[in-house]
């Protein structure tokens, strides 16, 4: 009765309540005996770990059977602890979303692609996403209990873009796992209206526009003035600090004068009021031409994707909400890949994903994609550029530096002053806190203002 509440709208103020997360496992478990055999398990619950992003948590539960054939044997669920803690949160209904679309819209589009015959395509989109076992609500939080897909056979990790970016093959299949779930969901919302109906929740996207400013907040003032000092500091040749960060970022003369003359076009877009509205336009813009009006993933960033050798997962589904599949894209692509790899690979990433479309499309019954060719959808694509200066500084400043990081990087810029003079004394020690990773990023950041200006990003900040 809860569910059925959450798809007419309601909260979660019905969810099953529990003392404890070994109580809510153990209800869950109780229901998928057949999966879990050897019941009771002795329960050893992890601590949680923060994941990067929203307020959420996760709690990592390992399960030793104790009776039976299996007795000894461990399984590994995960438990998704998400807090509102945040009238936006709550607002948002992020716990519905989720639950609504691992326990209705998923079944129901695997259900769909079945019926058309298609068994391989249905086992596909089942698979690209963690197995959905229960929820409950522990006090004021709410858990979602799911597979631990890193126990998989083909060995799923997350990968960290501070670490590494996606394998230009990992990002292929990646887009190959998107297209085919927006082609079947294109396909089942054209042929069945009625099921874009049931749920209102989804339909729900003033909230994205509102939290536009939350999210500039977090990643373009930090962002602009720590490329700023990262620029005055590499121009200044009698800096120590300048040698110093030339040994570990890379960038041509050329480079160097168009980065100061971006920073500076740049920063009235780049503000907290200039990015809010720079998203708001984008999001007007794009709305007026959706033409592929379907529940999104709608977070698809690369610490909501896990790799293995030749497959991609998607979770993390509270953002999801009715959109164009587009904004995906605009998601996964600055977040996972480096500004050097869009440069030399975008047309064929984007190529995978319109053959990968279209290809679906037609399997489930329909004369093509969304797009007339593929010029109409590059025409579409470019309409949601904007959306890359969100995701992409959010990826490398906010997501990309940890919090250690970043609070030594807050001291060396205070400690440094201003770098335009040549008798700043270079803080070794705080500079020996820095990893290389920290450099890596930074010059993914580096790359990342030159890779605006040649997707043409830029321009289409000033034609918004």
């Amino acid at each position: 009765s809860s569910v059925n509440g959450i798809m007419e709208g309601s909260t979660l103020a019905d969810y099953p309540k529990y003392n404890s997360p070994e109580e809510l496992v153990e209800a869950v478990l109780a229901k998928h005996k057949q999966e879990f055999p050897g019941q009771p398990y002795k329960i050893t619950l992890k601590p949680f770990a923060e994941k990067t992003g929203a307020a959420s948590t996760q709690l990592h539960c390992e399960m030793k059977a104790t009776t039976g054939p299996t007795k000894g044997h461990k399984k590994l669920v995960f438990l998704k602890k998400v807090v509102y803690d945040n009238p936006y949160f709550e607002e948002m209904q992020l716990v519905e979303r989720e639950v609504l679309m691992y326990l209705h819209v998923i079944p129901k589009l695997v259900d769909f692609v079945k019926e058309q015959g298609e068994m391989s395509l249905a086992g596909t989109l089942a698979n690209m996403f963690p197995k959905f076992l229960g929820y409950g609500r522990i006090a004021s939080s709410y858990f979602l209990v799911l597979e631990d897909f890193t126990t998989r056979e083909d060995d799923f990790t997350v990968i960290h873009l501070r670490d590494s970016s996606h394998t230009n093959a990992t990002v292929h299949v990646a887009l190959r796992r998107l297209a085919q779930y927006h082609g079947a969901l294109y396909a089942l919302t054209s042929q069945m209206p009625e099921f874009s109906k049931q749920f209102p929740i989804l339909q729900k996207n003033e909230m994205w526009v509102e939290s536009f400013h939350m999210f500039a907040e977090l990643a373009s003032p930090g962002t602009l003035k720590w490329i700023g000092f990262l620029h005055s500091t590499y121009c200044n040749n009698n800096n120590a600090l300048a040698e110093f960060l030339k040994t570990r970022i890379s960038l041509t003369d050329n480079q160097v004068r168009d980065l100061g003359e971006l920073i500076e076009s740049l920063t009235p877009h780049l503000s907290i009021d200039g990015a809010t509205e720079t998203l708001k336009k984008t999001n007007t813009r794009a709305s007026a031409s959706v033409l592929c009006n379907i529940p999104i993933h709608g977070d698809a960033h690369q610490l909501n994707t896990a790799c293995s050798s030749n497959d991609v997962i998607f979770f993390d589904l509270q953002m999801c909400w009715f959109f164009d599949g587009l904004f995906d894209l605009h998601t996964y692509l600055p977040t996972s890949t480096t500004p050097k790899q869009r440069a030399d690979n975008l047309p064929d990433f984007l190529e995978t994903y319109y053959t990968t479309l279209s290809e679906t499309c037609t399997q489930l019954g329909m004369s093509g994609s969304p797009y007339t060719d593929m010029d109409h959808f590059m025409e579409c694509y470019k309409k949601f550029l904007p959306w890359q200066v969100l995701f992409g500084l959010y990826a490398l400043s906010f997501i990309g530096y940890s919090d250690a990081q970043r609070e030594v990087l807050i001291e060396l810029e205070k400690g440094m002053g201003s770098a335009d003079r040549g008798d700043v004394v270079m803080d070794t020690e705080l500079l020996d806190k820095l990893d290389s990773s920290t450099w890596r990023v930074s010059q993914h950041l580096m790359d990342f203002f030159m890779d605006m200006r040649e997707q043409g990003l830029c321009e289409e900040l000033e034609n918004l």
